[in-house]
């Protein structure tokens, strides 16, 4: 098997799941409870939130634990829009970002917030000058991702908070689901972020919230206030410590990783490119080595996939939490292309443990498949 998907989830490390079962059947508490079994789970938890702050270099966040990176963006959206809709009404995004970002803002349209989407160049980057020029003396949000999840563009976060640090009545929060692990992350310019585990060798249905201390969120979950009342609920201390295993041993590997992707990364550019009548490339050439985007001319994508599948060659179309939705790639099309190439881009996303060898047979089956299958 070829697994080319990584951006819509990684293979969780053998370590990570005997974490959850060891602790699943071993550490039953409720970390609410106020006996000894609760104060064992309580513990648990808390030595999983100070590794994870470790890990992340991270000295003035809280961090809450959540379902996951959707979870995420709209607590962190939903909650800080509406805690500080008394000092502004204008919010502020790109056209790139995912589904479970654009959305909240388009609901938050409906509260009565205003919300300028940023375009995209061809290569997907977002201009700093454009950032600026787009921050008023309403503005009290602006959420840029670091990595694009369908192209792989690496957004400059030091560059934008350089230039939102100017307007100190605006916060800055970063979509880091793709970036963690994969570049390195400025979390000192930052004043929220999310992210998800089963992107990093995690679970699934796990994710984190972090919110600089001082700042204040309206929950948009309403219960008995745990986790300081940002994310009530029992809280899945084995998922938690999963975690933070998880994010242990991905960024204790993260240089062999990104040079392996690079090399990879590199060769299938390369090979890519040298087959122009057939494919275009979409992801630009400074993109992040994990992700990479390009187009079959003359086959339909979804016929393509499916193809390499047979193959057990595992690629996507665009961004998992889309693939189903009709319309093709939003990000490809806000980068300025026609229909008929965002309706037909291909995702190949890379866990940073694969060899040049699998990029070899993927090139061979692609080759093959495009002279083969019938051309539209």
């Amino acid at each position: 098997m070829i697994y080319f998907d990584n951006a819509a989830t990684s293979k969780p490390y053998p370590e990570v799941v005997k974490t959850y079962a060891d602790l699943c059947t071993n550490l039953i508490g409720n970390p609410s409870s106020a006996n000894g079994l609760g104060t064992k789970a309580d513990e648990y938890l808390e030595k999983a939130r100070k590794q994870i702050a470790s890990c992340l270099g991270l000295t003035d966040f809280d961090l809450f634990f959540t379902s996951g990176a959707t979870e995420s963006n709209n607590d962190a959206i939903l909650g800080y829009a509406r805690r500080h809709k008394k000092e502004g009404t204008h919010l502020l995004t790109s056209l790139g970002e995912h589904a479970s970002v654009i959305n909240v803002f388009k609901e938050l349209e409906k509260e009565g917030f205003s919300v300028t989407y940023l375009p995209l160049a061809t290569d997907g980057k977002i201009p700093s000058s454009l950032l600026k020029e787009n921050i008023g003396p309403k503005t009290i949000l602006v959420s840029l991702m670091g990595v694009n999840n369908e192209v792989g563009t690496i957004y400059p976060l030091e560059e934008y908070a350089s230039v939102i640090k100017q307007f100190p009545h605006v916060a800055f929060m970063s979509d880091l689901t793709q970036a963690i692990g994969k570049v390195q992350i400025p979390y000192n310019c930052l004043d929220l972020f999310t992210m998800s585990s089963h992107k990093v060798g995690g679970l699934k249905s796990s994710g984190l919230l972090g919110v600089r201390k001082g700042i204040s969120l309206e929950p948009i979950i309403f219960g008995g206030g745990q986790e300081e009342g940002e994310r009530p609920g029992t809280v899945n201390v084995p998922l938690a410590c999963s975690l933070a295993t998880a994010l242990r041993i991905y960024l204790s590997s993260q240089e062999k990783r990104n040079e392996k992707a690079k090399a990879l990364s590199d060769y299938l550019r390369k090979e890519l490119l040298g087959m122009k009548e057939e494919i275009m490339m979409i992801s630009p050439e400074d993109c992040c080595p994990f992700i990479m985007n390009f187009v079959p001319l003359h086959v339909k994508a979804s016929v393509l996939v499916e193809a390499l599948s047979a193959k057990e060659i595992y690629v996507s179309t665009r961004s998992a939490c889309s693939s189903k939705k009709k319309g093709g790639s939003s990000v490809i099309k806000a980068m300025g292309y026609n229909e008929s190439i965002y309706d037909n881009a291909i995702r190949l996303s890379f866990e940073g443990d694969e060899e040049i060898q699998e990029g070899k047979e993927f090139i061979l089956a692609l080759r093959s498949l495009l002279k083969d299958l019938k051309r539209i």
